[in-house]
């Protein structure tokens, strides 16, 4: 088992293989299924909309998009794959920072771990030549990382406008001054 993570990890940087004359590296039908797919990270940002969660929302929208655009016609190292690359990046970061503290955050964790697992998967499988294996796998990547979305929207999760609050009592009126000097002895500077 630990011989397969290592052969997983190994080969995340390698170059992809094109397979159609136009540079692409999948096949026609299967990026018309990885397109269906990402549509559910649209129907994860409706399910904010619905839950009033605005902000939030523009998230799993961005990576549909994003998604689509890269995903019609995947070429390596385009501005399309940079711009799905970067933005997934900072969508896994915002919703991960968003989600500190929120209803149900230990499930959200879990679940959005257990979805990036698939993601090495996916490129060693592509590399071994097992393209609709490596396509289901990061399938699986998109379908676990937006039920985590749901589980996040499902719960209470801290509004925007508190969330610099909550985490940090120097933004709010918690902090004493006179506490401050007592403990640093200002009067002796």
């Amino acid at each position: 088992i630990i011989k397969m993570i290592l052969e997983l990890f190994e080969n995340i940087n390698q170059p992809y293989e094109t397979l159609t004359e136009d540079g692409c590296i999948l096949y026609p039908e299967q990026c018309y299924y990885l397109c269906k797919i990402s549509i559910s990270s649209l129907i994860a940002s409706l399910y904010a909309l619905y839950k009033e969660y605005y902000e939030l929302a523009l998230i799993p929208f961005g990576v549909f998009l994003t998604s689509i655009i890269y995903w019609y016609k995947p070429i390596p190292n385009t501005w399309r794959h940079k711009l799905d690359v970067t933005y997934v990046k900072f969508a896994l970061f915002y919703n991960s920072i968003r989600a500190y503290n929120s209803e149900y955050y230990i499930i959200y964790y879990i679940t959005i771990i257990i979805s990036l697992c698939f993601y090495p998967l996916g490129i060693y499988l592509y590399n071994k030549k097992m393209y609709w294996e490596s396509i289901y796998s990061h399938s699986m990547v998109h379908i676990i990382a937006n039920i985590s979305n749901f589980i996040l929207y499902t719960g209470y999760v801290i509004p925007l406008t508190d969330y610099f609050d909550y985490l940090n009592p120097i933004f709010t009126n918690q902090i004493n001054l006179e506490d401050c000097n007592q403990i640093i002895n200002l009067e002796k500077i």
